[in-house]
């Protein structure tokens, strides 16, 4: 599972990715990639580090890798270039035409502006993939807007969703930055399969606006589909609940399966829910949620968590104790399926991460390099993919291209 070789045999082992994408939305995404065998060169700008370098949990002897960092960009190797400079750019084109795939999300127009857009990079590789990510998408009245996760919750409607009798409430994970960056891997997949079917190289744009509003589409705005005829069935957020046990908290959720109803009320020696017509069929369930979640508490409320999740899984009804994040971790179902992996970084120290999620019978992946620091495999990447030796190296750097 964890492989310090460098090397890896994933279903991607063979594909190059120039990642000049920065933070969450595209370093994730190439994560996946670099995960699942890519060779994912990072690159950041010289004298302009990846601001998630100094996000979240960091220690100076770490040497600019946080915690987040070390997530976000396993896998991967790390060089810095001006490309600003004209031997940046030289270089950045040089290694393009190597490549597979670009990934980036300057703001729209930005990669024109430094002479490197879909023109000039397709001329220099015709079988090139570029995935371009921005927030709103090239044009229109948001186009030039800065955004990060917070704003696209607030514009896509998550926030509302999410709503207490409090108000709007935001989503405590950056849910449109990674959810973008599933679409950004399985997009850039989806071109290498077209590409290997003769399509060639293109263009994919890939807007957070746009993937946010899909995501949350198929349940979140199920009233808001039918055009031709009236819905108002309640929003799953209104009857997801959490119920309180003695001692802690747990989810049972017997509302949307009559087996899963029966069970439950069995197992609690309640037969006269049963003939309750709030509750006899999925649809009284869903639209008396509230009263369905509070007899459900009123027997949870009498009981133990780990009782509970013992009586209810014995009669197979859904249910789960609330871990914290260390409960998490310790899950026997997640330490059975060994999710949480060891390794060591040399600036960072111990670290603990989750493995890739997929899992492959011939072509397995893992962990097999550690996140780079800043401009670590400059030389190395130069020097391997271009073939520069030192005197050049030392040029370029001297002259400010590279650090």
């Amino acid at each position: 599972m964890v492989d310090t070789t460098g090397q890896s045999r994933g279903p991607l082992s063979g594909i190059r990715v120039i990642d000049l994408s920065a933070v969450v939305s595209g370093p994730f995404g190439t994560t996946i990639l670099a995960d699942q065998g890519a060779d994912v060169i990072t690159v950041e700008q010289a004298r302009n580090p990846d601001l998630i370098r100094q996000s979240g949990p960091v220690d100076a002897s770490a040497e600019g890798v946080s915690a987040y960092w070390a997530t976000l960009n396993r896998n991967k190797r790390a060089i810095a270039l001006d490309l600003k400079h004209p031997d940046g750019k030289r270089v950045l084109r040089e290694l393009v035409a190597t490549a597979d795939v670009v990934v980036q999300n300057f703001r729209p127009g930005a990669l024109e502006r430094l002479e490197l857009g879909w023109d000039v990079l397709s001329a220099v590789n015709p079988q090139l993939i570029l995935c371009s990510i921005s927030a709103y998408g090239p044009d229109g009245p948001y186009a030039q807007r800065p955004a990060y996760d917070p704003i696209l919750q607030a514009v896509t409607g998550y926030a509302s969703v999410q709503a207490t009798p409090d108000g709007p409430t935001m989503m405590r994970t950056i849910v449109c930055d990674k959810v973008t960056s599933l679409n950004v891997a399985q997009s850039i997949c989806a071109a290498l399969v077209a590409r290997a079917n003769g399509a060639g190289g293109q263009q994919i744009e890939v807007a957070m606006l746009d993937v946010s509003v899909h995501f949350l589409w198929p349940d979140a705005m199920w009233n808001n589909t039918y055009l031709d005829h009236s819905s108002d069935v309640p929003d799953l957020a209104s009857i997801y609940k959490l119920q309180r046990t003695r001692d802690g908290w747990i989810i049972v959720y017997s509302l949307a399966n009559d087996g899963h109803w029966k069970a439950m009320c069995d197992a609690f020696g309640r037969p006269d829910l049963l003939a309750d017509p709030r509750f006899d069929s999925v649809g009284a369930r869903v639209r008396n949620g509230d009263a369905t979640n509070d007899v459900i508490e009123a027997e949870t409320l009498t009981r133990t968590t780990a009782e509970l999740v013992e009586l209810l899984a014995t009669a197979g009804v859904p249910v789960a104790p609330v871990n914290d994040r260390e409960a998490m971790i310790a899950d026997p179902q997640v330490q059975h399926r060994e999710l949480v992996v060891e390794t060591v970084h040399p600036s960072a120290g111990r670290i603990r991460q989750v493995r890739p999620p997929v899992r492959f019978s011939r072509t397995p992946t893992g962990l097999h390099r550690h996140a780079p620091r800043f401009g670590e495999h400059t030389d190395d990447v130069l020097a391997e993919v271009l073939g520069y030796d030192a005197p050049t190296l030392r040029a370029l750097r001297d002259q400010g291209a590279i650090r």
